[in-house]
């Protein structure tokens, strides 16, 4: 045998470690990248900033829902937004409370500062306060003073509001259940062991998880018809008269915050940077490319949003093209993700349809529609003489358009449950 040696090309692309780590990024969910960002704060900050504060005080919130609710059935609740002022009831019961006019001052300001979910600004300034109270009342005071009237506020119903953070808010509501000492300092530290991963909710006696579900983590709850729910959805799509309008849910998550973290690494010359600035460059566009196809599915799906017709056919395919992307890209993009409608929360995923004709050959069906289109056709046919499957193919082709294999139709024709054509009929 002859011997030769025979040189081929070969193109490859050979993805670094850093690309590597960016492209995982797009698959995470909300709650994996929020963990990866705390840890990355955790590394990096020592200093109290009261933007890295609220975020790790809604990362905290977010481990108490996943300990809290694990392996509930929770993803597809309603969330509703609360219809009720909680800042006025908190101003009544200001009014039955026996405090001087500086106090009441005091507890004024506080309250005006409590946002939606019962939270305190973490904005607000004790300055201003103690500014207020001295032109108002020449009065010096100082933050002890303020955090007597906080507490008082705290224990206000419900118990909790006016937190600065979610432990205040829990252990303030654990202090005013019907509960001796002893049952209070175990929940406290339940608590603590949940959100730590030494002991799972499972594992709890039915009097601890009993106690535990009087506990909420949005202390407003009981003024609005809301539903607790772990999940904390990607993105938020919300209908404004005939418009969808879709926004990414990363309020905690700010421009303003990765922009300090990002100089705070940016100022550190060091190799263990690089991993850290690959990260962030990733999270920005995971985010930008997370918001672009979730505009483009909700404008896709409009119609089957605003309840006039069924969802369309749509696959990552057509998104990657229409907005240039890799396939790959848009599959990892929509995996692990929620979306948040006006009447609840879904899987992003579940807002596409998969088409079960092949691309670019007919009008594009997807299963529900051919369910429909089937047993429109057969309840019209001539009772006589019903039409066969291969005959049901050529009457969607030729009527509607629609290219699909006779075995395809039998398919969907028998999960309607409609007999074959000799069945009928016989009849």
């Amino acid at each position: 045998m002859k011997q030769s040696l025979i040189q081929k090309q070969k193109l490859s692309l050979k993805i670094t470690t850093s690309l590597g780590n960016q492209i995982k990024l797009l698959s995470l969910s909300g709650f994996e990248i929020s963990s990866k960002l705390n840890d990355l704060i955790n590394d990096y900050f020592d200093e109290d900033d009261k933007k890295i504060a609220r975020f790790k005080d809604e990362y905290l919130i977010d481990r108490y829902k996943n300990a809290l609710y694990q392996g509930s059935d929770y993803q597809n609740t309603l969330i509703e937004e609360l219809d009720s002022d909680i800042r006025q009831k908190l101003l009544q019961q200001l009014e039955l409370t026996p405090f001087d006019e500086a106090e009441n001052l005091i507890g004024e300001y506080l309250i005006d500062s409590v946002e939606s979910n019962g939270r305190l600004d973490p904005e607000i300034n004790y300055e201003d306060i103690k500014e207020i109270v001295f032109e108002d009342f020449q009065n010096k005071i100082s933050d002890k003073d303020i955090d007597k009237v906080l507490r008082i506020i705290q224990n206000f119903e419900p118990p909790g509001c006016a937190f600065r953070n979610i432990n205040e808010s829990l252990f303030i509501q654990i202090e005013n259940l019907e509960l001796n000492n002893d049952q209070k300092i175990t929940l406290k530290e339940t608590l603590g062991n949940l959100i730590e991963e030494k002991v799972e909710f499972h594992q709890l006696s039915d009097e601890i998880k009993q106690n535990l579900g009087k506990l909420t983590l949005n202390p407003t709850g009981s003024f609005g018809s809301t539903t607790q729910n772990y999940i904390r959805p990607d993105v938020m799509a919300l209908k404004d008269r005939n418009e969808w309008h879709v926004s990414l849910n990363d309020e905690f998550m700010s421009k303003e915050l990765l922009e300090k973290v990002k100089t705070k690494i940016n100022s550190i010359e060091s190799d263990e940077t690089i991993t850290s600035k690959s990260f962030l460059n990733g999270l920005e566009r995971r985010q930008q490319t997370l918001l672009v196809v979730s505009e483009f599915i909700v404008e896709a799906q409009k119609n089957f949003l605003n309840g006039v017709a069924g969802k369309r056919a749509i696959s990552n395919k057509e998104i990657a093209d229409k907005l240039e992307l890799s396939t790959s890209t848009v599959s990892r993009i929509v995996r692990n993700k929620y979306i948040q409608l006006p009447d609840k929360v879904v899987p992003l995923i579940g807002l596409l349809e998969k088409r079960i004709n092949k691309h670019k050959e007919g009008k594009d069906v997807t299963g529900e529609d051919l369910l429909i289109l089937l047993g429109q056709i057969i309840q019209n046919e001539d009772k006589s003489n019903p039409l066969s499957d291969e005959n049901l193919k050529f009457v969607l082709e030729d009527n509607f358009g629609v290219i699909l294999s006779r075995r395809t139709i039998t398919k969907y024709r028998l999960e309607l449950e409609i007999p074959s054509s000799r069945e009928r009929y016989l009849v």
